[in-house]
């Protein structure tokens, strides 16, 4: 009976000592939920939230799960008609700065974004690194 007790007080103890970085968001904070990108900015953009998110609009929908999806492009021409398709991809959130990890139609895109301000509605964000990778 004391090998039980005492292997449940350690497992305790140890598990204590373990930082725990799960993020603790509230339903409808930022970045939860859908959100269209709404204005350009030279380093950067604002986001609108957009639930759900409109069909045929640039846009992401980040879950609570940190898997993101990335409504873009479907292919590499751009001349409209434009047609969207959804991409999966993942995120997390280290302090004021958002990582994500993306697919697009062709390749990967690695992001930072730093939140710049944000309310229920609306989010202006920096892009502080942009990366792609294509797929060969």
């Amino acid at each position: 009976m004391k090998k039980p007790i005492l292997f449940l007080s350690l497992f305790f103890v140890l598990n204590s000592c373990v930082e725990n970085d799960m993020l603790t968001l509230e339903a409808g904070e930022f970045p939860l939920g859908s959100w269209t990108v709404s204005d350009w900015q030279e380093n950067g953009f604002t986001l609108e939230r957009a639930d759900p998110l409109p069909e045929n609009t640039m846009g992401y929908v980040f879950r609570r799960n940190g898997k993101l999806v990335n409504r873009t492009y479907s292919g590499w021409c751009a001349t409209p008609p434009v047609v969207m398709a959804d991409f999966d991809g993942k995120w997390r959130l280290q302090g004021e700065v958002l990582i994500l990890e993306m697919r697009f139609w062709g390749g990967t895109i690695f992001e930072e974004w730093k939140i710049l301000g944000s309310d229920p509605q609306s989010v202006t964000i920096e892009r502080l690194k942009s990366e792609v990778e294509f797929d060969t």
